[in-house]
């Protein structure tokens, strides 16, 4: 009888485990990165491209981390079809020669762009922050993060991207009509043939649509 009880213990921790030495059930847990494919497929580079900056990008944040480590925070690092971007303020001619010489040591980088004012003792950032914010807001729905970057410095409104020469017309004129600023400073890229996505053949359901 005892025989049998312990037989029937077994089945029953085999049919609901209760510790780690009983075997269960793994359940693997992820996510899939919706937002990063939703950029991705606005983008009009190629992936191929996109995959070469982000790596680039990666490699000049690290170098402006390198150079001016304290003041990281206030310079913004981009790349747009392998060219780099540095945005910011710093904190003299010197630390501004030194992070673009830096940048310039790059493998990769076909050439670097900057727009990087003293600091203003001054300044208010807070005021440049909120018009960033409402130029982002407007202009997002038709320009998402991934086509179109707006940082604004000691209230210049720098804008980067890729974009074709209709939108880039398009984008500028509603910059001019929304920061009422008279200074845009224009890093935007246009892309060449070989570097835009080939278009995709559309899937038969949305040919009626």
């Amino acid at each position: 009888m005892k025989k049998k009880y312990i037989i029937l213990s077994l089945m029953l921790l085999s049919a609901h485990p209760i510790s780690g030495t009983v075997a269960t059930e793994t359940a693997h847990a992820g996510f899939l990165p919706y937002g990063r494919m939703y950029k991705a497929a606005k983008d009009d580079r190629a992936y191929t491209t996109q995959a070469r900056d982000v790596r680039l990008q990666l490699q000049l944040h690290k170098a402006v981390l390198k150079e001016a480590p304290s003041n990281v925070i206030n310079v913004s690092s981009y790349v747009y079809l392998e060219h780099g971007f540095l945005v910011g303020e710093v904190d003299s001619e010197n630390q501004s020669k030194a992070l673009v010489k830096a940048a310039g040591k790059l493998t990769g980088l076909n050439g670097v762009s900057y727009y990087l004012p003293l600091r203003k003792t001054e300044n208010k950032p807070e005021t440049s922050s909120a018009l960033e914010l409402k130029l982002k807001s407007m202009l997002e729905p038709d320009y998402p993060s991934s086509k179109l970057t707006i940082k604004v410095v000691q209230d210049v409104v720098v804008v980067l991207g890729v974009l074709t020469h209709e939108e880039k017309k398009k984008a500028l004129n509603s910059l001019k009509d929304l920061a009422g600023v008279d200074k845009i400073i224009n890093f935007i890229q246009t892309p060449s043939p070989q570097e835009v996505k080939r278009s995709r053949p559309r899937p038969l359901r949305n040919l009626f649509n």
